[in-house]
């Protein structure tokens, strides 16, 4: 699983540079929507088979906030920090344009939200169905994108706003966790439902069909349902030769996702396949430590990696983009890893030891 998951967060860099000698993988859209399947497959086995006793849903909850929140904020002051360098000794603002241009127009209310957004990751999802007004004022658009100044220019870290929608899955994950797969089924056939009504309706593609939380939850619970398979099949015995051929399989599908045919046929191919495959992929790997070792460098190569492109195509230009790109993304990542999220990680596996 970790693969994969490394893998994804590589999709989502080069799709954001451009081709790496040709090689695209999956489409981000895509890459993002498998990241929630397996969140929702990660959330419910841990929430079943870890966070399971009295008082286990507040350890849930404070232990996502620490795997997630200090490599964020890590990130998000090393970009301001490194946007500050660029505006005083560089005259280029980075990340910081937006901020540079308008503050001194935005009102303060306005101001204040698209700040807590950047410290709290909260509502992040909710800045691109919103632009400023030329008064200074944050206003809720249907085609908020296509205006002149969408809300989301605001943001250091833009691509948290998947970490948004992972915030507001994991405050519904426990109730959801311990739901009949009924139930999940039809909540998950209602979000891809209004997915569908939103393709009919006359709504923009980005944010309405990529960014709205009530279709893309249904992701999250075909992972809860990929774990209830996982339990399912928990009993049986299954030839490690057949875990690897699943695994082999998929991780084709996804290194050679521009390659295989059609269009919709294969998006629907790649989150089936995902479903499908993913208890025969954690049953495979889930004592592998070097599988969980690469997996762990997905998240902060996913929130690094916006910065990371700016940086580098300041120094270096468009040539060779996405081969250095990516490799500073790695380096940085590794680098926080080793600073941050690993001194935090061994301090939350002590926490759930001393709460059993």
């Amino acid at each position: 699983m970790g693969l994969v998951r490394f893998l994804l967060a590589v999709a989502v860099v080069i799709n954001h540079t451009g081709p790496l000698y040709g090689l695209v993988m999956t489409d981000a859209y895509m890459a993002i929507k498998v990241f929630f399947i397996i969140s929702g497959f990660y959330m419910a086995l841990i929430l079943t088979e870890k966070y399971n006793g009295p008082g286990q849903t507040r350890l849930f909850f404070s232990n996502r906030f620490l795997r997630l929140f200090p490599l964020y904020w890590a990130v998000l002051f090393l970009s301001l920090g490194i946007s500050l360098v660029f505006k005083f000794g560089l005259h280029t603002a980075l990340l910081l344009g937006p901020w540079q241009t308008w503050l001194d127009k935005l009102a303060p209310g306005t101001a204040a939200l698209l700040a807590a957004a950047n410290l709290t990751i909260f509502g992040q999802d909710l800045l691109f169905f919103s632009h400023i007004t030329d008064a200074g004022s944050l206003a809720f658009s249907t085609d908020a994108l296509y205006r002149a100044t969408p809300a989301w220019f605001f943001l250091l870290i833009p691509q948290a706003w998947t970490v948004s929608l992972e915030l507001v899955f994991y405050a519904l994950a426990p109730w959801l966790a311990r739901r009949s797969t009924g139930l999940l089924l039809a909540l998950a056939g209602a979000s891809f439902a209004l997915r569908a009504l939103i393709y009919l309706a006359d709504l923009p593609f980005d944010p309405w069909k990529q960014r709205f939380f009530p279709v893309e939850c249904g992701f999250f619970l075909l992972g809860i349902l990929a774990y209830r398979l996982y339990a399912a099949l928990k009993p049986v015995d299954i030839p490690r030769a057949t875990l690897w051929k699943v695994a082999g399989l998929y991780l084709a599908a996804i290194v050679g996702y521009q390659f295989l045919p059609g269009f919709m046929g294969k998006e629907l191919y790649l989150y089936a396949a995902t479903v499908l495959s993913i208890p025969f992929l954690f049953r495979l790997t889930k004592k592998m430590a070097f599988d969980r070792a690469i997996g762990e460098l997905s998240y902060p190569i996913y929130i690094t990696h916006w910065t990371v492109i700016m940086v580098v195509e300041y120094a270096c230009g468009r040539t060779h983009l996405p081969v250095i790109a990516l490799l500073g993304t790695v380096a940085v990542s590794v680098a926080l890893n080793r600073l941050v999220a690993d001194p935090i990680e061994g301090f939350r596996q002590r926490r759930v030891l001393r709460s059993r």
